[in-house]
């Protein structure tokens, strides 16, 4: 099993041989103080996983000139900053009922991470809910229709999905230079770590 460190490395060789833009917009690792700030902030405490991550980089640098096609982790998910992730927290727990899954008639606690969002209401949130089943969890919010739920077991999880995802040539940029992937090859991928 790769580190989120080590699965990350993996990602940014792969985009590099690609010539994919993303590297190019990686900030900076963010500081303990740095994360420390933003659990006061959200009255929420970061799981060593989150810290892993963002000890390796605070997101993204994102301008609006730049299209999102360009940007992405994985396709058209920008990697959030820790401001932008604040920001982009309370924008969504205005709106409780797109965490609701009604198939199983259940939510989160409000102890959710945003790190992975597409700019139209789809991310990935880190459940920091303690002393819960699904703490440390990967849960997804959408706008397709469709429950939201937990899509993996761990931040590391997720990341070696999106490590072999790219070893294995199933997210790849099309001829316009956007990043895209196989969506079926990453579905059975990720349905292997869930």
């Amino acid at each position: 099993m790769n580190s989120i460190t080590e699965s990350f490395k993996i990602i940014l060789t792969k985009q590099k041989d690609l010539n994919y833009h993303f590297p190019n917009i990686l900030r900076q690792s963010a500081s303990l103080q740095d994360m420390l700030k933003i659990e006061t902030a959200l009255g929420l405490t970061f799981n060593a996983e989150l810290k892993e991550l963002y000890l390796f980089a605070d997101g993204t640098d994102i301008d609006n000139a730049t299209r999102s096609g360009l940007t992405g982790l994985i396709p058209i998910h920008n990697f959030l900053s820790l401001e932008d992730a604040v920001s982009y927290y309370h924008q969504s727990m205005d709106f409780e009922e797109s965490f609701h899954n009604w198939t199983k008639d259940s939510k989160p606690g409000k102890q959710l991470f945003p790190f992975l969002e597409d700019g139209a209401g789809n991310c990935y949130w880190v459940d920091l809910n303690e002393e819960t089943p699904n703490y440390g969890r990967i849960f997804w919010t959408n706008t397709f229709g469709a429950d939201p739920e937990y899509v993996y077991n761990s931040l590391t999880a997720m990341f070696e999905v999106i490590a072999e995802a790219y070893h294995t040539n199933v997210m790849f940029l099309d001829d316009d230079g956007y990043l895209d992937c196989d969506f079926k090859a990453f579905d059975d991928l990720s349905h292997a770590k869930l």
